[in-house]
């Protein structure tokens, strides 16, 4: 019997016409709302999506109001990842890189305790104007550990909704004509792109582990995905072009970075390491590749989306278990960004190394017809990128004293190039998908050095040739 003629119990109708609705008003709907108080904390009036109101709401509950308890959550699962260190320690020490990572990450526990309790090197309290008068602990704490614990949390909550019952398939079958010849891949990653530029980088990580240990994913498009599609969210893009005042562009920005990432990963599909990974399955994985329908594209989806949802388990028990698999992932963010960002912003603060990093981009920057006077500035912001996405805007913060050109390209280059050492790197290695270290920094190189022409040539596009 073909999947077109199957006879489908009632529930599986009901289970692809109405849980799919939740995850997409969670990760799609603008919803606007008034401001409001929480136990102290004043939200802003916004409109946005769902998950992202949940993301402010508790975190005026429980960090920016008279409840301050977010640091010890993120503590507590810092602990969390310690434990998991230890039980899973064949995989954690297995080979040299994930030995230095699990160096890092138990380094990352102590900078969690100096934040948390306020002790340790000084120099990591010290208040800095770059940091808005805050130290260096705190702006880790603030602005990526505790805003990652929370999203990612509710987004991982959501993400069944999106996953688990016909959606995947239904849109799979219908966009793999334009996929799988642009992209190389399986039209189901539309999906998951979509879901990780709306919750968040690590959501996409969670969501392409899952498809891959069950056989719907190769190595080669798993990684594909997340080292092309898993960039930060939106909630970050509106700190980036906050930070660079380019806010009144958002509407040119937003839509010029997505557009340059899909430029950009047409790329990375086809050249070193991407194009070379073995189109392999994961180990005890029973292959389950997409169909390939030549016609009645909607039936056939239709169809393959009521075979998933018959055979789904209820909400609230995939919902623990993506949870389960979500807190390793977690507790290796917390405990990774706790350390790299906190080094690589002490290096940058006292050493020259991103500057000298910086020296191999400013040809590209020259080609672009970036400002003599700002050549300098934006390659560190590209190398420093490497560290952490938000430190780049930072650097040009001062509307008055760049020119809109670098302050674009210092808001979009740290999105299109997707890679970074502080929390996406401790994500992406923490799944169980087979990513090479070295095969990062290589991705992060050309995409770096794609961003940046893509970058520049929008800029110049859109803003003129700089004066």
């Amino acid at each position: 019997m073909d999947s077109m003629s199957k006879k489908h119990p009632i529930s599986a109708y009901l289970k692809f016409l109405i849980l799919p609705l939740i995850g997409i008003f969670a990760f799609f709907i603008n919803i606007p709302l008034p401001g409001y108080t929480v136990v102290g904390a004043t939200v802003a009036a916004n409109s946005t999506i769902l998950v992202n109101h949940l993301t402010s709401f508790l975190r005026a509950l429980l960090w920016n109001g008279n409840i301050r308890v977010m640091p010890y959550i993120v503590l507590a699962i810092s602990v969390y990842g310690l434990i998991d260190l230890y039980i899973r320690r064949k995989k954690h020490f297995s080979n040299a890189v994930n030995i230095v990572f699990s160096a890092a990450k138990l380094a990352g526990v102590a900078f969690v305790l100096f934040a948390v309790f306020g002790f340790g090197p000084a120099i990591l309290h010290e208040s800095r104007s770059l940091l808005g008068g805050g130290s260096i602990s705190f702006f880790v704490m603030n602005n990526i550990l505790i805003a990652t614990t929370i999203s990612i949390t509710l987004a991982t909550i959501f993400l069944p909704f999106m996953l688990n019952y016909g959606l995947v398939e239904f849109v799979g079958i219908l966009v793999r004509p334009i996929m799988r010849p642009v992209y190389r891949l399986p039209g189901r990653s539309a999906v998951i792109l979509v879901t990780a530029l709306l919750g968040n980088f690590s959501v996409g990580h969670i969501a392409v582990n899952k498809q891959y240990e069950e056989g719907h994913m190769t190595e080669r498009e798993s990684l594909t995905i997340c080292t092309g599609f898993c960039n930060p969210s939106i909630a970050f893009m509106l700190v980036l072009a906050i930070n660079t005042g380019i806010m009144a562009h958002w509407n040119t920005f937003f839509w010029s970075a997505f557009l340059i990432t899909l430029l950009i990963s047409f790329i990375g599909a086809r050249i070193f390491p991407l194009s070379r990974l073995p189109d392999t399955y994961a180990p005890g994985a029973t292959p389950q590749p997409e169909n390939v329908y030549k016609k009645h594209l909607f039936k056939n989806a239709f169809a393959e989306a009521l075979n998933v949802s018959e055979v789904s388990e209820n909400p609230v028990r995939a919902i623990a278990q993506i949870l389960k698999v979500t807190f390793p992932i977690l507790a290796a963010i917390t405990m990774g960004a706790g350390f790299f960002t906190s080094i690589g912003m002490l290096l940058n603060f006292y050493t020259p190394i991103f500057e000298w990093m910086g020296l191999m981009f400013h040809p590209l920057l020259r080609l672009v017809g970036m400002p003599a006077e700002e050549i300098t500035m934006a390659a560190t912001g590209a190398a420093i990128s490497l560290l952490e996405v938000t430190i780049p805007s930072l650097l040009v913060s001062d509307v008055g004293q760049w020119s809109i050109h670098i302050r674009y390209m210092m808001a979009v280059i740290p999105l299109t190039s997707v890679i970074f050492l502080g929390s996406f790197v401790p994500s992406l290695i923490s799944t169980n998908l087979p990513v090479k270290f070295w095969h990062l920094l290589v991705i992060w190189l050309e995409r770096m050095t794609l961003s940046i022409l893509f970058a520049g040539i929008f800029s110049l596009i859109l803003f003129g040739v700089p004066g």
